[in-house]
């Protein structure tokens, strides 16, 4: 498993698409598994603070039950405009020291949604960091035509 950091290191032209396509935004999907097995798809709204990834989770949301159970992840921006794709998965962990916690609400809060508000990240939210096994980008050639392809690329952590 990677930080964010490490990925961005190791691959800056991926982590910048990512980077570009959540800052367009400011949501993704994010895919956890239910206690059955089966999956639960929301959209979230990551954070990228001191080189690593989080997501703050409403109290009352399943997904939190999800992540605290099984960490397994992945989290999917929105596509670009000429549909480009970029996923990270993973593992999830819940954080709990204060000091984490504070260093992404005040980045958080200084993270603008494109209608010029800010993303707020409540008292009462679990808070979670996103360790990163793999990563993926696709971007589309020849959009429109017969000969529309797909170029993708991934990244794996050194395990």
């Amino acid at each position: 498993m990677a930080t964010w950091k490490e990925f961005a290191e190791a691959e800056p032209e991926m982590a910048a698409m990512g980077q570009r396509l959540l800052a367009k935004s400011g949501l993704a999907f994010l895919a956890t598994t239910r206690r059955d097995g089966s999956p639960r798809v929301n959209p979230v709204c990551p954070v990228i603070a001191d080189g690593r990834l989080f997501v703050a989770t409403a109290p009352d949301s399943p997904k939190r039950l999800d992540l605290a159970r099984d960490g397994r992840y992945v989290l999917h921006m929105l596509p670009g405009e000429k549909d480009d794709e970029f996923s990270v998965r993973g593992r999830a962990r819940r954080v709990t020291d204060a000091v984490t916690r504070a260093l992404v609400v005040e980045v958080a809060g200084r993270t603008p949604f494109p209608d010029g508000t800010f993303l707020t990240i409540r008292d009462e939210e679990w808070l979670f960091e996103y360790d990163i096994d793999e990563a993926m980008t696709a971007v589309w050639e020849n959009m429109g035509t017969p000969d529309i392809r797909a170029i993708r690329r991934r990244w794996r952590a050194h395990t």
